[in-house]
């Protein structure tokens, strides 16, 4: 294996590990604070992981010369990765559906699915309007 390549490795997987604990942190703190009814932490994550997708990638591929490849990869794959779950999204959603709380699940895909384009659309159009 090439160098580079285990200095990638290395970004992502710290990467993850933050953005992972982030999301266990915020999934905490919400299911505390309004009880775990709704995977509230989930839709959040999500979405504001989209918001920062569409921000970070649109920065760093229109706005930045000679930005680290490796900062790149630690926050887009590495963080934002970790940070966000569509499995978990999954499976909430189907957990919410088999106990009969359909509002709820479709509550959960309608958040996670138009919220995110939307996040992801927002975080384009502010580093376009910023920078430009």
């Amino acid at each position: 294996m090439k160098i580079k390549m285990l200095y990638d490795i290395a970004f992502v997987m710290v990467g993850c590990a933050c953005g992972g604990t982030t999301r266990f942190l915020v999934s905490s703190f919400l299911a505390q604070r309004f009880g775990t009814s709704y995977p509230y932490g989930t839709a959040l994550v999500n979405v504001i992981g989209c918001f920062f997708i569409g921000l970070i990638s649109t920065y760093f591929s229109e706005r930045t010369v000679g930005m680290s490849p490796y900062l790149m990869l630690f926050l887009t794959v590495g963080f934002l990765g970790g940070l966000t779950t569509f499995s978990s999204f999954g499976y909430e959603t189907l957990s919410l559906m088999r106990i009969g709380n359909f509002l709820a699940a479709f509550t959960h895909i309608a958040i996670n699915m138009l919220g995110g384009f939307s996040a992801a659309w927002l975080g384009i159009v502010l580093v376009k309007v910023i920078w430009n």
